[in-house]
This record gives structure tokens, C-alpha cells and sequence, in this order.
């Protein structure tokens, strides 16, 4: 029974869609002849989402599927419905395959064989035909401007050095090319930001124009530490805790003093700037939330604090570091999707607890971003956290699956306590760097449109958008009344 116990359990890998194909292979699935979106695909079998919830399909529930590739059909058979996960809006329908498999290093290869027909037959031609003047010629102003001062540093680096320069004489020498170029660079930055705006008004035209910006542009950006990291995206997405630990160190990284300038204008965007100043900002409201609590329940109460997303949690370190003791017990759970990123922020932060014996507990939890938005957050008891807080998750979703999660996080708060949630200020006035050259697409927010998020909340929450002083994040702050 040993190796047939085996079998009953393996299960084919999955792959998400974006992942295995590329850009342009624009897949289509039919269900009994209407179109749902893709979410992954294994041998055996594939998820899409229905924005409808699960209503409509139950388990077994035979179908007709069909599979589309570049506009050619790749597969046509039937599927039985095995899996369903309905989430706060919408459903996760899983399908196993009746007749046939899916060969996923085919379908990848026909993807490969079908691009490089179009590369070749179009070439880089057609994709310039696509891709505005006005856009090109801000990509050329980028162009000149890295080559230009790599070759001005690179030069004066070699002069320097061969002077018999030390280290501290070639950082200050990076600090004074940094406030040289770096009012410039953000010059640009908004300038090539209005030309985007201005003139991609469609898809295909945004996909022409990053893949434009990427090929002539990106190549030169991978001795910069911060581009390399945003850009290659070594755990999937361009935000990750690494991002995050450059923009609160602020120092020069590189090998050579033109990447240590270019890292140090990077971490210095006005956004970058602005993760800074919204961890302060949460930091100062975990205080006030702190002192809330031990004035309404006494100096034995526990405090608990949520965060969703945490990443490296830099805020709770400081905050331990700058209170250091307190009544009580202050219990924050920190959920991420990365176990590297719950590694750094629980080491930061055990670090601080134990240099000032603070009464403090950390609890961890390894939640990808897909479960916390279509099952919510599995954590303890409803209402169990007085503070629960998310800083930059929500620039990823969109406004109905986004509203979904809210309320799952809003049964987290407990009776008098808050929630804060963060998302990118909109329209950004600098965006074309990280959208173009970076590939970091986020969901930037008007006023309006973060009032929009607590839409769904009951009539109760009692719901306010502010700023965060550098103006780059607004936050969805919401409190719960107190009970009776």
C-alpha cells in the first residue's frame, strides 16, 4: 500500500498564469462558453476566479472547457469541478481535467516558438511604431542622462582612487554628486510622469512602452542595488522587505560611486521618502493606541496589535526601542507572505525586547497575499486586536476584493479600538520611474477612491482619510465603537 499511498497524495504542481507565459500569449479560458479569468494552471488541472462568488457551481459539476493561446485553441475537453474557495468577493473555482492533460512545458514552448515568430516577423520596428515620440524622447533624456554622469563618476572615481583617495573621501564625494543630480533626476522623473500620462491612454500601448523602457534602459541599471532588487524581483514582487530595509538605511550601496549615487536617488524618491515617513506616522499611532488602552483597561491589560504585511515591521522595533517599557503586555502579530521578511522583522524586533527586557510578545504567521484576500486573516478571536494596521498591501488590489478583506480585518478590531490601512497617494506626480523602469505597478488612490475602500464597512465605523506627513500615503483610518 506504501507506494500507491504515495500516489493517492501527489499532486501535479501548479503555476500561476503570469508566471509560465509571457505578456503578449493572451490566454483565454472558456467555460461552457463564457470567459473567466485564469489563475493557474497544473497537468491535471486549473483555477480561474468568478467575480459572481460560488453560487453557481457546485462540486462535480461537469463542464465544457476550452483553452486559448495567441487567439489558437490549445486544449477542448471536459472537467469536473473539484474545489471551491470562496473568498470576500468572488470564488476560486478549481477544475480537474476528464479527458487529456494539459503538457505545460508545451504550452510554454508554443507560447516561446509564437513570440519569437511575432519578434521576428515585427521586430523592434513595429514595437517603436507603438510607442509615442514624446514617450521615446523622455526614455532618450533618461538614456543620456545615466551615461553620461556613469561615464563623468566613473572617470573621476579612477582619477581619485589612483590620487590615493580613502573610502571616506569617495563618499563624500558620492554625497556631493547625490546633490548634484538628484533634483535633476526627480526633474525628469516628473516630466517623463506628465508625457505618460498624457499620451498612453490604452493597454497595448503601455505594454509597448514598458517593454520599450526595459529594453533600452533596465540593462544599464544592474550594478544599482535598489534598481536590481525592484527590478528582478527575487521573491516575486517589487516591494519586498529588501526594498523596504534600503529605504530606512538611506546609505550609499554600490560598487562604484556612480551606483552609489543612483541606489541613494532611488531610495530617496519622493515615494520612497514617503514609506519613511508613514512607518513614523504608524509608529506614533501604536503609542496613542497603546496609552488608549492601558487609560480604559488598567496597567495589567494586554495590548494586541496586528499587521498585515509587515514586512521587515521596522516601526515596532523603534517603538520598542523609544518606549521600552510599558504595563501590561503588548502582543503584535506580524503577517507576512515571505518567511525571510518574518525572519528580519521578529530578529529586529526580539533584538530591541530583550536589550530593554520589554514586556512584549511576537506571534507569527505566514499568510500569502493570495490567502489574506480571498479566505481573509485566520487569526485568534473576532474583535481580538485593538490595533490593526496595514501599510502597503492595499495598492495591490482592486477596490471590490480590497473592500472584501477590509471587512474580514475590521471583524479582527475589537469594540473601541482602530484600523489603518495605507495606500499611495494618486495622482503621483512622480510615477514614471517606478511604473516604466522598475515594472512596479500599484493602484494609486485619490481621496475619494480610499473613502471608496470602507464603503462595505457597517454604518458604525466611524471612518476618516488623512495624509501621512510626507504626503505620499493616504490612510484609511477606521474605529469601532465601543460596546453598548
Amino acid at each position: 500500500m506504501g507506494s500507491l499511498g504515495r500516489a493517492m497524495f501527489y499532486r501535479p504542481e501548479r503555476q500561476r498564469v503570469r508566471e509560465l507565459l509571457s505578456r503578449d500569449s493572451r490566454p483565454k479560458l472558456l467555460i461552457n462558453g463564457s470567459e473567466f479569468p485564469i489563475f493557474d494552471l497544473s497537468m491535471n488541472g486549473l483555477s480561474f476566479l468568478t467575480p459572481n462568488g460560488a453560487g453557481e457551481w457546485s462540486l462535480g459539476k461537469t463542464i465544457d472547457l476550452e483553452l486559448l493561446l495567441h487567439n489558437e485553441p490549445i486544449y477542448h475537453g471536459t472537467a469536473h469541478v473539484a474545489r471551491i474557495e470562496p473568498g470576500p468577493r468572488g470564488a476560486r473555482i478549481g477544475v480537474g481535467l476528464m479527458t487529456g492533460f494539459l503538457d505545460l512545458p508545451e504550452i510554454r514552448r508554443r507560447d516561446d516558438q509564437k513570440l519569437l515568430e511575432e519578434q521576428l516577423d515585427n521586430g523592434a520596428t513595429d514595437q517603436l511604431a507603438k510607442v509615442p515620440a514624446a514617450f521615446r524622447e523622455k526614455v532618450s533624456e533618461f538614456l543620456h542622462f545615466y551615461q553620461y554622469y556613469r561615464r563623468a563618476l566613473d572617470f573621476h572615481e579612477r582619477r581619485f582612487r589612483a590620487e590615493g583617495a580613502t573610502d571616506q573621501d569617495l563618499l563624500e564625494f558620492a554625497q556631493r554628486a547625490f546633490e548634484a543630480l538628484c533634483g535633476p533626476y526627480y526633474q525628469l522623473d516628473r516630466e517623463a510622469t506628465a508625457v505618460a500620462r498624457k499620451y498612453i491612454t490604452d493597454r497595448e500601448t503601455l505594454v509597448a512602452a514598458k517593454e520599450y523602457t526595459e529594453t533600452v534602459l533596465a540593462p544599464l541599471m544592474l550594478d544599482i542595488p535598489f534598481a536590481n532588487r525592484a527590478y528582478l524581483k527575487p521573491l516575486g514582487y517589487p516591494g519586498d522587505y529588501q526594498v523596504m530595509r534600503y529605504y530606512y538605511n538611506k546609505s550609499f550601496e554600490g560598487d562604484s560611486v556612480f551606483a552609489k549615487v543612483l541606489h541613494r536617488i532611488g531610495i530617496e524618491h519622493p515615494l520612497a521618502n514617503g514609506v519613511c515617513t508613514r512607518k513614523d506616522f504608524i509608529r506614533e499611532l501604536i503609542g496613542r493606541e497603546h496609552d488608549r488602552v492601558l487609560s480604559e483597561r488598567g496597567d495589567a491589560c494586554e495590548f494586541r496589535v496586528a499587521i498585515l504585511g509587515c514586512g521587515p515591521a521596522r516601526e515596532v522595533s523603534e517603538y520598542v526601542a523609544e518606549r521600552r517599557n510599558w504595563p501590561g503586555t503588548a502582543i503584535f502579530t506580524l503577517i507576512d507572505q515571505e518567511e525571510e521578511a518574518l525572519g528580519v522583522a521578529f530578529r529586529a524586533c526580539k533584538r530591541e525586547i530583550g536589550r530593554f527586557d520589554s514586556p512584549a510578545q511576537l506571534d507569527l504567521l505566514n499568510l500569502s497575499f493570495v490567502q489574506m484576500i480571498s479566505e481573509g486573516v485566520p487569526l485568534h478571536d473576532p474583535e481580538s486586536q485593538d490595533y490593526v494596521y496595514c501599510t502597503g498591501l492595499f495598492d495591490y488590489i482592486k477596490t471590490r476584493r480590497a473592500q472584501g478583506l477590509i471587512c474580514a480585518l475590521y471583524d479582527l478590531v475589537a469594540p473601541g479600538g482602530l484600523m489603518s490601512l495605507g495606500n499611495a497617494i494618486g495622482p503621483p506626480e512622480c510615477w514614471w520611474t517606478a511604473e516604466f523602469l522598475g515594472d512596479w505597478t500599484m493602484i494609486y488612490r485619490t481621496r475619494k477612491e480610499v473613502e471608496e475602500l470602507g464603503a462595505t464597512l457597517p454604518d458604525t465605523a466611524v471612518r476618516e482619510v488623512v495624509a501621512e506627513p510626507g504626503n505620499a500615503y493616504f490612510f484609511l483610518n477606521v474605529r469601532k465603537p465601543k460596546a453598548g
